[in-house]
């Protein structure tokens, strides 16, 4: 996945689109395929009856008059044109004469073409609504997972396909597209994402001093409420601070300064440091107000 983790779907990857990456498992591709040849059977049943039959030849029929109607047009008006050719010659002009010539070929033309596009789009149309139809069918026994995640499928083989694509963020000033990582890029920024996953967790005892500390001293000589002051504003502080970029894979020391894996790092050490020091602060927070609140009636 593009944050460096990698999800194991409960099945096998079977195929994926712009948005999404569908896959099923064993159980679920027998019940699709059943599904399939139970709906093969009922259609051949339906189209063989009587019904179905009169039905087509009904569609049938109203094409074939649409069409002969539209056909009836073209050779009117194309029988038209060839009528007026010679009159127009001896009534008008040679550039008048073009300009109507020109005018009848167009809406000839345009009328040959409606009939071929309609005819095509009659053709595609069926077969978008069937295969509308089967994902429909097929939907119920896939699942789905978010293409916009995901960086590679990882085959049972061992085999690796990428399946990321750089979007357009934006635009410069200067018209230039602004794009997300190339896959090397990316695989740099997953990279960076995984190894900062390792960074030390050791900034929990800095939160649990931090915390402790902020809530004996709010608790004994002010105001208890206002205890998590100081750890919020060290968290706030800490969201902004450079990190140290630390690696030791020896496959990626050439690239420890290289943008897109830093920001990967980056990203992941970052959000490990604060969840460190946020589980360190509340337990020693809590700690301290505690122990204060105990021990204040002693110091009175």
């Amino acid at each position: 996945m593009n944050n460096g983790k990698i999800k194991k779907l409960k099945g096998g990857v079977v195929s994926y689109d712009y948005n999404d990456i569908f896959y099923q498992n064993t159980q679920q591709r027998a019940n699709m395929e059943l599904d399939s040849a139970k709906r093969s059977t009922n259609q051949a049943v339906s189209q063989s009856s009587e019904k179905w039959q009169r039905a087509k030849e009904k569609d049938a029929k109203k094409l074939r008059i649409k069409e002969e109607r539209q056909q009836i047009k073209l050779d009117g008006l194309r029988k038209d044109f060839e009528a007026d050719v010679k009159y127009k010659l001896e009534t008008l002009s040679p550039a008048d004469f073009e300009k109507w010539k020109n005018k009848e070929l167009v809406a000839i033309k345009k009328i040959e073409l409606q009939r071929e596009l309609a005819s095509k789009l009659k053709e595609k149309s069926a077969e978008l609504e069937a295969e509308k139809l089967e994902a429909f069918y097929r939907s119920r026994f896939t699942k789905s997972f978010s293409r916009s995640k995901v960086f590679s499928i990882l085959r049972q083989d061992g085999n690796e396909e990428v399946v990321y694509n750089a979007d357009t963020l934006g635009y410069f000033a200067d018209g230039e597209a602004e794009l997300e990582y190339g896959a090397a890029e990316m695989r740099l920024y997953i990279k960076g994402r995984q190894d900062g996953r390792k960074h030390s967790f050791h900034d929990v005892y800095i939160g649990a001093a931090v915390g402790l500390a902020s809530g004996l001293a709010w608790t004994y000589f002010l105001d208890v409420f206002y205890a998590p002051t100081f750890p919020v504003g060290a968290i706030i502080v800490m969201a902004g601070m450079p990190l140290n970029v630390k690696s030791k894979s020896p496959d990626v020391i050439e690239n420890l300064w290289h943008p897109a894996y830093k920001d990967g790092y980056e990203r992941s050490a970052r959000g490990r440091k604060i969840l460190a020091f946020t589980l360190g602060a509340t337990g020693g927070l809590a700690t301290g107000i505690t122990i204060a609140v105990l021990t204040s009636p002693l110091l009175q």
